[in-house]
């Protein structure tokens, strides 16, 4: 009798529950960005990274990806540790401050006065599918404007987008090329900022 009853808990127990597949988390990170920029014009600035603007599909966890025919779908078993928006953001000042291109670089949420300030806007940050989803790729499109902290006035902007092939055909791979594809265009606006700084 004892057993039976034992054989009826562990039978509830079991039913209640689920097995769930395990969510692998991946991160926006770019390579260390080497800068041998010989501008002087802003090393008695300051520079404010704003939070970069973005739709609301990059501030959030989940991993989307689009096929030919313009279908977004999200991956089940993926998703970001942390939103695109607040990585690529930090991705940037984290750049800006290792170029040495200003006196310093803030964060957005920073009570110190700054000289200047830098705005991104993400147009673009997705992997693609082709028709016979036998082939993956990415495309980053961030637009930057450096902008006059005391004037509003904008100093500077430039688009820069980059597109690369994934080599294999999962959101691994296409994480991959994303953080390829940003270091890319990272290592451009370092170099862009550093002509405006001439």
């Amino acid at each position: 009798m004892r057993l039976f009853f034992i054989t009826i808990v562990m039978f509830l127990v079991s039913g209640c529950s689920t097995i769930k597949p395990s969510v692998t988390e991946y991160r926006v990170i770019t390579k260390n960005i080497h800068s041998n920029s010989v501008a002087r014009e802003c090393r008695d600035k300051s520079l404010k990274v704003a939070q970069a603007f973005s739709s609301p599909s990059l501030m959030s966890l989940k991993m989307d990806y689009a096929e030919a025919n313009n279908r977004v779908f999200s991956y089940s078993q993926a998703q970001w540790q942390e939103s695109p928006n607040n990585s690529i953001t930090m991705q940037i000042l984290r750049n800006i401050r290792d170029a040495n291109i200003f006196k310093s670089v803030q964060v957005s949420k920073s009570r110190s006065k700054n000289s200047l300030i830098i705005e991104t806007n993400i147009e673009e940050f997705m992997q693609f599918y082709s028709e016979e989803m036998n082939e993956s790729y990415v495309n980053i499109v961030l637009s930057l404007t450096l902008v006059d902290s005391k004037t509003a006035l904008v100093i500077s902007a430039k688009t820069f987008s980059s597109k690369v092939k994934s080599k294999t055909l999962d959101a691994k791979g296409g994480v991959e090329a994303l953080n390829t594809a940003l270091s890319k265009i990272i290592s451009q606006n370092i170099e862009w900022l550093a002509g405006v700084c001439k």
